[in-house]
């Protein structure tokens, strides 16, 4: 507020410490992650990227995808071949995917294709159905030991996300990030690869508005030291501030949450 006197600052700081146990690389990873993007408030950073790609902490994943637009009608499989949520084929780690489009994130695939006088025209008469992404990737060495989310800005619509098999989780709503801790199911070692599939069912009608169909935002990888800062961990508040800036002052609170982590 360009105050030109910041006196009289209390700052209370307590430490966010987040530990956590290991457990079996079988294990499913279904709770959502500390660390994050979700995305970052209006005005801070670029608001094309959610969450900002801190170097050393987050790191851009929207390269490397190969992509398969099943079903424009609906969010069946005819085929069999891939499945969807209920029969998640393509999910398998060894799923052949080597002929399937690659593409860059954010992608629409509704916007690829003709509008439909059966669709409606809160879309413009696009449609949704159903489509999967696969992206298959290695983690250095270093990163052993750190713990590491997988994070999406938005997926439209009724998003289901599986690393190396596991499902980590379902997020039904396309305007919201989501994020997922996958410690304990990614391997870290340097040369073992890792794929990460989501199958994304949009059923229509789902908006009022055009909304495009897929990972329609960015996706970052989160990897951070055992102790950390949470996401939206850090509180700064003003408290009397209406009283004290008058005598050109404010009192400053600064916190950290405090969590602890159990798997």
């Amino acid at each position: 507020m360009g105050l030109s006197k910041i006196a009289g600052a209390a700052c209370a700081v307590t430490m966010a410490v987040l530990g956590a146990t290991a457990t079996a690389a079988s294990a499913q990873a279904t709770t959502p992650s500390d660390v994050g993007p979700a995305s970052l408030p209006s005005g801070a950073g670029d608001a094309n990227l959610g969450v900002a790609n801190q170097s050393g902490r987050t790191f851009d994943f929207d390269n490397g995808w190969r992509f398969k637009l099943v079903n424009t009608n609906d969010t069946s499989d005819p085929s069999g071949t891939y499945g969807n949520a209920d029969d998640p084929k393509a999910a398998a780690p060894g799923f052949l995917d080597s002929a399937w489009e690659r593409v860059t994130l954010p992608h629409d695939w509704s916007i690829t294709q003709l509008p439909q006088p059966s669709q409606t025209n809160a879309t413009g008469f696009f449609p949704g159905g159903l489509g999967w992404y696969r992206k298959t990737f290695t983690l250095p060495a270093s990163m052993n030991g750190k713990q590491i989310s997988v994070d999406f800005d938005g997926v439209f619509d009724n998003s289901y996300v599986y690393l190396n098999g596991h499902l980590l989780g379902n997020h039904p709503y396309g305007y919201t990030g989501y994020s997922y801790d996958i410690t304990h199911l990614v391997h870290a070692d340097g040369h073992t690869r890792n794929v990460l599939a989501v199958v994304v069912q949009n059923q229509e009608p789902s908006s009022r508005w055009y909304s495009g169909s897929g990972i329609t935002r960015h996706v970052h990888l989160t990897v951070v030291d055992p102790v950390h800062i949470a996401r939206w961990g850090t509180f700064v508040t003003t408290p009397n501030l209406a009283s004290t800036i008058k005598s050109g002052y404010a009192d400053v609170h600064v916190a950290t949450l405090s969590t602890l982590l159990a798997c």
